[in-house]
């Protein structure tokens, strides 16, 4: 994944970090919406999959490490949930990546993950992220710049190994 891909359709400068995150949202969204639009299409599902893993684990790593650990004595109850909704999702996400095929049971897999972040979002969305937006405007805009800094550096260091995006 490029940078230029990574940063695609993310709010203009001097965001906030929910902001960015309600972005990265949008695109896992998307994502899941391009695997059920890929059918029976063995390459475009595999396609897809790998995409929407690399987007989670991009997701993952932000708010894990740099979103909810500034953010926790706001709110430790919530960002305790959401901790545990991430562990979920990254065991979910290791069992995908380890498949060699994306058969019926990758769609199971898939649709427990749909379902677990789906449910994640919306907690962010109408109860997290509302009550920090409540108490913390300009530290959540710096943490903004932090996220977007992460993120460039998670981007490179997939480029490493992946090679540049084409």
């Amino acid at each position: 994944m490029d940078l230029d891909s990574a940063l695609t359709d993310k709010p203009a400068e001097g965001a906030t970090a929910t902001d960015i995150l309600r972005a990265d949202h949008r695109e896992v969204e998307r994502l899941f919406a391009e695997f059920e639009r890929a059918g029976e299409e063995v390459h475009a599902r595999r396609v897809a999959m790998q995409a929407l893993c690399t987007q989670l684990e991009l997701h993952d790593a932000l708010e894990t490490s740099a979103f909810y650990p500034v953010l926790k004595p706001i709110d430790p109850n919530r960002i305790g949930s959401a901790e545990r909704d991430h562990d979920h999702v990254r065991a979910l996400v290791g069992e995908l990546r380890g498949r060699s095929d994306c058969d019926a049971s990758c769609d199971s897999l898939i649709a427990q993950l749909k379902a677990l972040v789906a449910a994640h979002v919306r907690r962010e969305e109408h109860e997290l992220f509302p009550r920090l937006e409540e108490q913390s405007g300009q530290r959540l805009r710096e943490l903004g710049l932090v996220l977007v800094k992460r993120k460039e550096e998670l981007v490179r260091s997939t480029e490493e190994f992946e090679g540049p995006a084409t």
